[in-house]
């Protein structure tokens, strides 16, 4: 009787117990990018090439050197979207097309920081 009795409580309990479910979806505005977003981008695809020791191409290491670049002569867009293999950033056509729109909504939204 008594195992019976402990059967029936430890059924009892574990079919109560409910599993809950964890959202998974993630709420992706691609109108709204920050610098923090894109930084991994610029990081992994133009720095290898664009950084202060290279005397003739752009510095883009950093916020404001990128800022200062946009604010002037901003090519990114045109550039990122370019089927000229001399022209086209980055050149090797290694950015995957999401993080290609990512950078372009952060610019065309003012590259927030």
């Amino acid at each position: 009787m008594r195992q019976f009795f402990f059967i029936i409580l430890f059924s009892i309990i574990f079919s109560s117990c409910k599993k809950n479910e964890i959202d998974n979806s993630i709420d992706f505005n691609p109108n709204f990018s920050t610098y923090t977003n894109v930084k991994i981008i610029f990081d992994s695809n133009c720095v290898g090439c664009n950084y202060s020791q290279n005397p003739y191409i752009i510095d883009l290491t950093n916020y404001t050197l990128i800022k200062n670049y946009l604010d002037g002569t901003n090519t990114v867009i045109e550039r990122l979207e370019s089927d000229d293999e001399f022209y086209r950033m980055p050149p090797s056509l290694s950015l995957l097309d999401y993080d290609k729109q990512n950078l372009i909504d952060w610019i065309n939204t003012g590259y927030i920081q």
